[in-house]
């Protein structure tokens, strides 16, 4: 089984000194494979607010949003309907950027 993160972004503004992002993590991997997990549990950045995020949303690619200003590695644990659980960490890179449809919007 190849599950793999991926992510886009948005440019929101520049704030002070910042760039701020909209940006979105999710699950990379066929229809097949989306349907054996139950959910991800994403670890942010521990600044942001409550960093440990679960997604169960299986129709979005099990799909985090939120904002920002820094690229940062994001750890998942991914759990299958077997109980089985994957680790992954992904660094998070504001450059990606929707260029077309094939991409998932970044709204949530």
């Amino acid at each position: 089984m190849v599950v793999k993160l991926n992510n886009i972004s948005e440019h929101l503004r520049r704030k002070g000194d910042a760039d701020w992002y909209k940006w979105k993590i999710f699950l990379k991997c066929s229809k097949e494979e989306l349907d054996e997990i139950d959910y991800v549990t994403y670890i942010l950045h521990p600044t942001f607010p409550n960093p440990i995020r679960k997604v169960s949303d299986r129709s979005s690619g099990f799909a985090l949003s939120a904002t920002g200003w820094g690229e940062f590695e994001i750890k998942a644990k991914i759990e299958y309907k077997t109980g089985k659980i994957q680790s992954i960490s992904y660094w998070l890179d504001l450059s990606k950027e929707r260029t077309d449809e094939s991409r998932p919007e970044v709204n949530p």
